[in-house]
């Protein structure tokens, strides 16, 4: 399996109310989360995702080359989505935000509770709000922090 350079822990993305990040990001993350404010391409990038289970790891994969990942941890139904990784050379393509849509999808059609950690996905349902609705908002815990 190609090394999708995955960090093991993001940190939280924490925002002020002007929406901008308080908290460090990678130059990698910042340029994901800046792909989700694009708008999406008329035609959705091809590509297919794969379960790496031994990883906690869905792979996304197009022409044959692992091109990106997300990091994810499972208990039970929850499913706490951590990192996002797309390799530099397939980033402007929109691949990234059909990644975490189709990421999201998934698990809400498994009937999952997903909660988000990693900054891209965050990014993402700020600019997809209609996505908002299949994060879980467990009760006592600020409903900001994960959309």
């Amino acid at each position: 399996m190609t090394d999708l350079r995955v960090p093991p822990h993001v940190p939280s993305l924490a925002l002020n109310p002007a929406n901008q990040s308080t908290s460090a990001v990678s130059s990698d993350q910042q340029a994901l989360m800046d792909e989700m404010q694009t708008t999406a391409p008329a035609k959705e990038p091809s590509f297919s995702i794969a379960l790496d289970e031994s990883a906690d790891l869905f792979v996304a994969t197009k022409n044959g080359v692992e091109f990106g990942g997300v990091l994810f941890a499972e208990k039970n139904d929850r499913v706490l989505l951590l990192a996002t990784s797309i390799l530099p050379e397939f980033r402007g393509q929109g691949l990234a935000a059909a990644l975490t849509r189709r990421v999201l999808d998934m698990l809400h059609a498994q009937g999952k509770n997903v909660t988000v950690k990693c900054p891209v996905f965050r990014s993402f349902v700020q600019h997809h709000p209609e996505y908002a609705g299949r994060l879980d908002h467990r009760p006592g815990r600020d409903r900001s922090a994960d959309a």
